[in-house]
């Protein structure tokens, strides 16, 4: 497990949420895009699973909260986040962290919701979720 070594902001979401993050070099990119578009396309789902989605470009950074109405926060300006997740190798990647803080999955292309929900939808905090809410 890797522990929260991030930034603050970060901090704040463990045992509350799982966290997305989408880093691109470049806002304009296709991947990064076609990322966002995924995400967006199922609030509900993402909502259900306690995940909250950090954008975050080379000098700023955005929460996107599914969990609240008019869910966008506004673009916080740090190059603290990107320097935290990029190598400079990579133009793209996404990564999810549990509730526990540590990294449970990383990708350099798109994150599939179908695949971000298999992924969480197997792990013991998510399966207790799930047998609770059918109760």
């Amino acid at each position: 497990m890797i522990n929260y070594t991030y930034a603050q902001d970060l901090k704040k979401h463990q045992w509350e949420n799982r966290v997305v993050v989408i880093v691109s070099q470049n806002e304009d990119s296709r991947t990064y895009r076609e990322q966002i578009r995924e995400f967006n396309s199922l609030p509900k789902e993402l909502k259900e699973r306690k995940i909250v989605v950090y954008q975050v470009l080379p000098d700023r950074y955005k929460l996107t909260d599914y969990q609240i109405k008019g869910k966008d926060i506004d673009w916080t300006t740090s190059p603290t986040l990107f320097d935290k997740f990029v190598n400079n190798k990579e133009d793209f990647k996404v990564i999810l962290i549990g509730l526990d803080g540590g990294i449970k999955l990383e990708k350099t292309e798109v994150l599939t919701t179908t695949e971000l929900f298999a992924t969480i939808d197997v792990m013991p905090m998510r399966r207790a979720e799930m047998k609770n809410k059918n109760r």
